[in-house]
């Protein structure tokens, strides 16, 4: 092989090398198919797991407690998304939402501990 030759071949082999090595999936992963999303308004003191005065504390106590009941509730996020409502009753609102995801056959028995789809 003479040099000008040796030199193309291996700036191909680079070139090739390169452009495969870096291939990256440029398409998001779709989210999961059998899994809906649900919202719960969080209550003064009437909520199944108990109270939580912080929304990082709603959304561990409600993780933990929903995995005790048997229902998988991923990507839990909580935000207070309005004012409290005013009133002393426990089963008034305090503006902060939990929301995550189940899987759809567990839907019905979220719904039943006051979730509602989104």
């Amino acid at each position: 092989m003479n040099f000008p030759r040796l030199t193309v071949w291996l700036l191909s082999s680079l070139c090739l090398l390169a452009g495969t090595s870096c291939k990256k999936n440029s398409e998001p992963a779709p989210p999961e198919a059998d899994s809906i999303a649900v919202r719960y308004a969080q209550t003064q003191c009437a909520d199944k797991w108990g109270q939580a005065t912080t929304t990082q504390q709603l959304e561990a106590v409600a993780t933990t407690y929903l995995v005790q009941q048997g229902i998988a509730f991923t990507q839990a996020h909580a935000t207070q998304a309005a004012p409290a409502a005013v009133c002393n009753a426990c089963t008034c609102t305090t503006g902060v939402v939990l929301e995550g995801r189940v899987n759809s056959s567990q839907l019905a028995a979220i719904q039943v501990l006051g979730f509602t789809k989104i």
